[in-house]
């Protein structure tokens, strides 16, 4: 049984049922659950599901349904299939393979120098999942890292969904139909669909985040339990949350930020009201308490993270892209398909399957249910899930008006207030567009205190009574009827977002990998074209398949350029920038990339000067790129001699004692 407890003292009041509305701090006596008349006759495996409990239900359903999403990996080898192997997958199977490899010897998990050689790489800069690695380090040891990519990616759906489940069963004390529906919507919501088949785990695992929002609820205003085990759950989560992926984190902590200062000033405001109104000073501090402990635990397990990712070793200053992605508003609205550009796009984002509506997604259904949630739940916290909506989308715009042909917005919306925070130190890092994963959370809630409402209403006080006289909450048919409809105008929108099985296919690496390549010492350097800083990265996919046993030039991952600044390897007229136009034609902000002309004598100068600084021992053109037979003849002016042919790959062995 779950106990309840005073505010503010941490002692159980010693009744199962009460809790708090958030109502001027008042306890109010949550309604019994209502008993069912015994059946006349009994249904076939009903007392066994009524016996089993609701999360085990609900995450062998979850799973099933991930496994559905990924089909054609699991029906097939996953330790060699995947989305594609281009695009951001190979960065992430690369960093899902670091901390593994890291761990056996001996490096650093924060700083790699197998990837981008010489220089290395922050990986606390990058979108480098370390939690999730660590956490799976046994599976890449076993499996193989693809095999870990998609363990992540199936794993991510049930998590967030049984995280969901969990806070709003234990948290906001629903019934198990509402909280199911919940988990249901937020572990498949287009947002989740869309992260899922790009392969983005820092955005798509959101476990974390339903679990940092009852915290800060239950330190806020309900208050049960002690202080001190809120605030220590609440520091450890961010501290996870951290090494998942800093984006959410930082959308998580405005998100909540937005949300206390929200509440604190309608306190404020009824305090002024009515003066004998002590919910706030009652609350204030048990809530101060917790939060400060909070702050100390994640500072003192973060403060050596944080320096080096803001100050360590190839930090990054400033923004890590110069438009950073925001949503368009009739996205939100509508279930739009990618327009011809987009299509064209996603196989270099690492998609090669068909693609569906836009991670802003909510349609019209899910809205109109919070509305109808708004109207007829008399709960604060389902106010605040409206006006949190509200506020959550129109951040989630970013600082540009997106065209309406491309699902945006007039040209005469309102002012989009990201413009004010995106050049403030650390949310330049931010991605407005991320704002949708807490909109979508607040729908889901916001939606699932209407389906449980309904389903108990003749024993809930919190239903508008103009519902409770309606035809809607007559008998008990009809109010499960009723929660069924509203819970399926949320959920089938979003689970046919996007068309599942998501594509996938069998990734196999060129002969010269698995036969000469396994054979070079642990100190060679291999400069490769393809150039795995652009889009056709599957050199470093290679390298993180087979062991890491040589190091590589460039990579997927941002570095740092001139002044810190973040240095993606497409500038133009640099050796990196060379590499990335001899691959491909086309990249994020640059459009069209020139095919380098043949090295002239200064050309050939400055290139040798870049392989001896990078220290390259073999160069190997395999297949693919923009033009393997060009890219031969670029390279034969720069190293002044014809490759050899080895394993089906050109390559030139020996590089420093080629150069002059």
């Amino acid at each position: 049984m779950d106990h309840a407890a005073t505010p503010g003292t941490g002692q159980s009041t010693g009744h199962a049922n009460q809790a708090h509305d958030g109502r001027a701090g008042t306890p109010t006596t949550l309604p019994a659950q209502p008993q069912p008349a015994p059946p006349a006759a009994a249904v076939p495996g009903a007392a066994l599901l009524r016996r089993t409990p609701g999360w085990l239900v609900a995450g062998v359903i979850y799973t099933l349904g991930s496994v559905v999403m990924w089909w054609q990996v699991w029906s097939g080898h996953p330790a060699s299939t995947m989305t594609c192997a281009c695009g951001d997958p190979p960065s992430f199977v690369w960093f899902l393979a670091w901390p593994a490899y890291a761990i056996s010897h001996g490096h650093n998990l924060f700083f790699a120098t197998r990837l981008h050689y010489p220089t290395g790489i922050n990986m606390l800069d990058n979108t480098s999942v370390l939690a999730l690695g660590v956490a799976l380090a046994p599976v890449t040891w076993l499996f193989g890292p693809i095999a870990t990519l998609n363990v992540a990616l199936t794993a991510t759906p049930v998590l967030t969904g049984l995280s969901t489940y969990a806070v709003l069963r234990r948290g906001l004390r629903m019934g198990r139909p509402a909280a199911f529906l919940a988990g249901l919507a937020f572990g498949f919501s287009p947002f989740m669909l869309r992260n899922e088949a790009a392969n983005h785990l820092q955005t798509s695992f959101l476990a974390l985040v339903p679990l940092i929002f009852w915290c800060c609820y239950e330190l806020a205003v309900v208050q049960r339990g002690r202080w001190w085990r809120w605030g220590v759950a609440l520091g450890l989560l961010v501290v996870v949350q951290f090494f998942v992926g800093t984006d959410i984190l930082l959308i998580t902590a405005m998100t909540v930020a937005i949300a206390l200062a929200l509440g604190l000033a309608v306190a404020l405001w009824r305090k002024v009201r009515n003066p004998d109104d002590r919910a706030l000073t009652a609350k204030l501090p048990y809530a101060l308490r917790g939060f400060g402990l909070a702050v100390v635990v994640g500072v003192v397990l973060l403060a050596y993270p944080l320096w080096f990712s803001l100050a360590g070793p190839e930090h990054i200053a400033g923004m890590n892209y110069f438009h950073p992605a925001g949503n368009g508003l009739l996205q939100v609205f509508l279930p739009l398909g990618a327009n011809a550009s987009q299509v064209h796009q996603w196989p270099k984002e690492g998609y090669l399957g068909p693609v569906g509506t836009y991670e802003a997604y909510l349609g019209i259904p899910a809205l109109l249910l919070v509305a109808a949630a708004l109207l007829a739940v008399r709960r604060p916290l389902v106010k605040m899930c409206a006006v949190m909506t509200v506020i959550t989308v129109w951040l989630s715009l970013g600082g540009a008006i997106t065209k309406l042909s491309n699902g945006g917005e007039p040209h005469w919306f309102p002012l989009l207030p990201w413009n004010a925070l995106m050049r403030l130190p650390v949310l330049d890092k931010s991605t407005p567009a991320t704002f949708s994963a807490p909109a979508v959370f607040f729908v889901v809630v916001a939606g699932a205190f209407l389906v449980d409402r309904l389903i108990r209403a003749r024993t809930s006080d919190d239903l508008h009574p103009a519902l409770l006289r309606s035809a809607l909450t007559r008998t008990a048919g009809v109010r499960v009827l009723s929660a069924g409809v509203l819970g399926a105008a949320l959920v089938l929108p979003w689970l046919f977002a996007w068309p599942v099985p998501f594509t996938a296919t069998t990734v196999t690496a060129p002969a010269w990998v698995t036969e000469a390549g396994a054979r070079l010492p642990s100190n060679a350097v291999v400069l490769f074209n393809p150039f795995p800083s652009s889009w056709q990265d599957s050199p470093e996919l290679w390298q993180a398949r087979y062991g890491m046993r040589y190091a590589i030039v460039g990579g997927r991952g941002i570095v740092t350029g001139k002044n810190n600044a973040a240095d993606h390897g497409w500038t133009p007229g640099t050796p990196d920038g060379t590499m990335t136009a001899l691959t491909v034609w086309w990249e994020p902000h640059y459009i069209n990339l020139p095919l380098p002309e043949l090295p002239s004598a200064v050309g050939v100068a400055s290139f040798r000067s870049a392989l001896r600084h990078w220290g390259v021992t073999n160069v190997v053109i395999t297949a693919g790129g923009r033009d393997p037979d060009y890219a031969r003849r670029w390279l034969t002016a720069a190293l002044g001699t014809a490759p050899q042919s080895e394993d089906g790959a050109w390559v030139w062995n020996n590089v420093q004692k080629l150069i002059p």
